[in-house]
């Protein structure tokens, strides 16, 4: 039971990871795709440490507890709130990903990459350990997958940086950032 309730905390992060990415991936791209504008905007609007994002940290934090390391029910509650918010986001969110060009959809896929290939080394490394078991690795991984959420933000940036996209490249006309 702890392999599916871990599991499913997998999901469910990843789920809040993708919704929080395709947001500040539009974000960036109504900031021109200039890092230094759009980290100027987080700080602005106080994104970097909105409610969605402590919440995020919460559950992390609360995987750490030694009630969430030895009993699956708790990972179970805190993987359904987890879900409940990546559906509401979901739902909340105006931005349609697949029309916001061909830079945003590069920026998606290859933060998608980068962060699948990240847990997927966390949980590899998880299982060559002595403790070694199925039921850690797929704790660690699960964690690893919330522990990145929050910071999509930072992961938006660095995808920017490693694709090289300049600014305006795909934006011709300057948007007005939203808040």
């Amino acid at each position: 039971m702890n392999l599916i309730a871990n599991i499913t905390l997998l999901v469910a992060a990843l789920l809040d990871m993708v919704v929080l990415l395709g947001g500040d991936i539009a974000d960036h791209r109504n900031n021109g795709h200039s890092n230094s504008k759009y980290y100027q905007w987080l700080n602005k609007s106080g994104e970097i440490m909105s409610l969605k994002r402590l919440l995020l940290l919460a559950v992390f934090v609360g995987t750490f507890t030694t009630m969430a390391l030895q009993s699956w029910m708790v990972v179970m509650i805190l993987a359904a709130v987890l879900l409940i918010q990546g559906i509401y986001l979901l739902w909340q969110r105006q931005w349609k990903l697949l029309d916001d060009g061909k830079n945003a959809k590069q920026m998606l896929f290859t933060a998608i990459f980068i962060v699948l290939c990240a847990i997927f080394g966390i949980g590899q490394s998880a299982l060559r350990s002595s403790v070694g078991t199925t039921v850690f690795a797929s704790r660690v991984t699960s964690m690893a997958a919330v522990m990145i959420a929050p910071i999509t933000w930072l992961l938006t940036m660095l995808t920017a940086w490693v694709l090289r996209i300049r600014p305006d490249s795909d934006n011709p006309e300057q948007q007005e950032p939203r808040d």
